[in-house]
């Protein structure tokens, strides 16, 4: 049964759909067989892979509105082992008619018992908000991982998410749990302490990630050529760090007899 982990990160800017792209790549790169789902109606994890160059006929709109089974939405991208359910603006509508219903807040996670035998991990990158396709996207999840920066407050972000994770097991008895925070953007990992004292949230700091993003202009270029990282450099210092990051997603698991 796959490890489905949905990327969490209220804020735009933490990065959370480039640790999407890069760690269901990285995983992949492992030979872990991995789903990468995009829930943003602005498709940029769907951009990010290149997916937007293939031909395809079916998106996550297709199936979450009965028009397809959600096998027909599955593309391969051009990283062995991963696969990809795309996303487009075409959602804008699909998610405007099932948010008149909570219930609905369910359906992802109903559909991914077609494929999850098929992955071992199954990765959804959701927009930047608390709105329907959000908590959609962390209702079909087991596990969050949370996207942050110390480029950005994050306490408040921070307090909604728990929020929100209460509202989700309360409402859809759902045993969603962070697995932990990772840190982009860091020029060393001495900046992360400083940052989680000044922003009064020295709690989460055993929840943090042993590794951390750096500041890489190689992620930059990376997203202009609509590939991940580790395609456009293998060696440069952000594909290391998500290679380094996807293996410690793996162990993770691997020491609490998920696998």
């Amino acid at each position: 049964m796959s490890k489905i982990i949905t990327i969490a990160g209220q804020k735009g800017g933490a990065g959370k759909s480039v640790t999407a792209i890069n760690l269901a790549t990285s995983l992949a790169l492992l030979e872990k067989k991995t789903l990468l789902i995009d829930c943003d109606l602005q498709g940029c994890s769907t951009q990010g892979c290149g997916i937007n160059a293939l031909d395809y006929n079916c998106d996550i709109a297709s199936f979450l509105s009965g028009r397809a089974k959600i096998t027909d939405t599955v593309v391969k991208t051009q990283v062995n082992y991963l696969d990809m359910i795309p996303a487009g603006f075409n959602l804008f509508r699909v998610a405007l008619k099932l948010a008149k219903n909570p219930e609905n807040e369910k359906i992802l996670r109903l559909f991914l018992r077609d494929v999850e035998d098929e992955y071992e991990y199954i990765i959804i990158d959701p927009p930047s908000s608390y709105g329907f396709l959000s908590i959609t996207a962390m209702t079909a999840a087991d596990w969050l991982v949370v996207c942050m920066s110390v480029h950005h407050n994050s306490v408040e972000d921070f307090h909604c998410l728990l929020r929100t994770v209460k509202y989700i097991r309360t409402t859809h008895n759902v045993p969603l749990k962070i697995a932990g925070c990772l840190f982009n953007k860091c020029e060393t990992k001495e900046d992360i302490p400083s940052f989680l004292e000044n922003q009064n949230l020295p709690d989460i700091k055993q929840m943090v990630y042993n590794t951390f993003i750096p500041e890489d202009d190689n992620i930059k270029r990376s997203i202009d050529l609509k590939i991940p990282v580790a395609l456009h450099d293998i060696k440069s210092p952000a594909a290391a760090a998500y290679l380094s990051f996807a293996k410690e997603i793996h162990f993770f698991f691997n020491l609490r007899g998920v696998l």
